[in-house]
């Protein structure tokens, strides 16, 4: 009988939301994408929290919500693990929202997306690049962050990536005595000096003056 009448609340309620009218407003839009992207094991509906924010969007484009309609879709994304749509979503957001209250959110969780694709020195660096390039913008622009030092780290790691990528490849030539393809990779370093001042900086001083008594031995 008790899970009889278990059951048949559990139905009406689930009746009864499935039968309430939609927010008709963007605050109220808002706050109910929010309940449903923020909401615990029963109440978060991730699918629906897009929906809604998107509407927002749609039918009220200029309400003071859709810069935090955008930012939303961003989120969800990222809550479902679509990081590599997520990315660029905050990335535009941050470039077109510079002085919305999210804008450091957004640049935050744009460079946490992109790590998720940052790959080990000896494979593609692209990812590497693109977190460096979005951790400087944003030790330059929200220096009072209290997140600049993770940030900080992050750039530091992307950094020792790249070099030490570089160094891989010019150590690649090296052993087929490609001496020329090897000097322009050591140069990538030499000529930025934030790549400069790593530990790989000092490896390419060394790597350098190995080509060029490898390139004297063979004109000897």
């Amino acid at each position: 009988m008790k899970k009889s009448y278990y059951l048949s609340t559990l139905l009406f309620l689930f009746l009864l939301c499935s039968t309430a009218e939609p927010p008709n407003t963007p605050e109220k839009l808002y706050e109910e994408a929010m309940k449903k992207t923020e909401g615990g094991i029963f109440t978060a509906d991730l699918e629906t929290a897009e929906e809604y924010f998107r509407k927002i969007i749609e039918l009220f484009p200029t309400s003071k919500y859709v810069p935090q309609a955008n930012f939303g879709i961003a989120y969800v994304k990222m809550k479902k693990g679509n990081y590599a749509e997520a990315g660029p979503l905050f990335e535009t957001f941050y470039q077109r929202y510079r002085s919305h209250f999210q804008a450091p959110d957004a640049l935050f969780l744009a460079i946490k997306c992109y790590l998720e694709f940052v790959d080990t020195p000896d494979r593609d660096i692209t990812y590497a690049v693109k977190v460096r390039e979005l951790a400087s913008m944003f030790i330059k622009n929200h220096p009072d962050e209290p997140r600049i030092k993770e940030i900080e780290s992050t750039k530091q790691k992307m950094l020792e990536i790249i070099a030490q990528h570089h160094i891989e490849i010019a150590e690649f030539y090296i052993r087929r005595k490609m001496f020329e393809p090897s000097i322009e990779r050591i140069n990538q370093i030499f000529q930025d000096d934030e790549l400069r001042k790593t530990k790989y900086g000092k490896i390419a001083e060394e790597i350098k003056q190995r080509i060029e008594k490898k390139r004297s031995e063979m004109h000897k």
